[in-house]
């Protein structure tokens, strides 16, 4: 970690430099996956600050500052849209993420149910009780970050995650205003339907963007986007992954 002049902190990983130019580095143990925001095997997680950075770096190209719909077309467990949820709810109305996988759809509900304070008390049910069984360090920090967290939660989102394949193009029942998402990388045969890959997914978007969505996507840096339908706003590689903010 270096500071430069004008006091923004710079985070290197790999070969690689990471600005931040809105979210300045903190302690986000609360939200760690497992901990309070429900996690199962196999799920991939996404840094806080990041996640942060990049919501914050969408908003500045956004027409709408405030009430603002967000979209994650692979969401999995809702990791990413649940702690933009808590922690930029105050400019959010709306949250909904899509996924193929039902075991991940159910943990995507799990997660934004704890957007809400009922949601919230459910959580704190189970791990009081499992601090009760087990009497665990982990349980009881985790019920402190549940208070903590309680406190953040100021009005209520509207959240929805349903089944959809992000290749395939077709309509939706809202207009995003902002679209954050990490796709799945690695073997891209393992998402792809036809060979479009990534771009496919992207030409599928476009069919639910107007002129004024955001669009940002997280993706393995050997994953390239190559269309005609978006202007690119901004890029930036983060160790061995890379994001890329693009309008119609």
């Amino acid at each position: 970690m270096v500071t430069v002049n004008n006091g923004l902190k710079f985070y290197g990983e790999y070969e690689n430099i990471m600005e931040y130019k809105f979210t300045y580095n903190d302690n986000y143990e609360d939200f760690a996956s497992g901990r309070v925001i429900y996690h199962m095997g196999g799920e991939p997680t996404f840094p806080v600050r990041l996640t942060l950075e990049l919501y914050e770096r969408c908003l500045q190209y956004s027409q709408k500052k405030k009430d603002i719909i967000l979209y994650d077309c692979c969401c999995g467990g809702a990791y990413m849209l649940t702690i933009l949820g808590l922690l930029k709810g105050d400019t959010i109305s709306k949250i909904y993420g899509s996924d193929t996988d039902s075991k991940r759809l159910k943990l995507a509900a799990d997660n934004l149910g704890l957007l809400t304070e009922a949601g919230l008390m459910r959580r704190k049910e189970e791990l009081e009780a499992h601090y009760a069984t087990y009497g665990k360090a982990s349980h009881r920090e985790a019920l402190q970050s549940v208070d903590r967290i309680e406190k953040m939660l100021s009005k209520d989102i509207e959240t929805e995650v349903f089944y959809r394949n992000v290749l395939v193009p077709g309509e939706l029942s809202f207009t995003p205003d902002m679209i954050i998402t990490d796709v799945p990388y690695g073997n891209m045969a393992e998402w792809s339907e036809g060979s479009g890959g990534i771009n496919q997914m992207m030409d599928a978007l476009s069919e639910i963007c107007s002129k004024d969505t955001i669009l940002c996507v997280c993706m393995d840096k050997k994953q390239k986007i190559q269309t005609e339908k978006y202007v690119r706003l901004e890029r930036q590689q983060v160790g061995k992954r890379k994001f890329e903010i693009y309008r119609k």
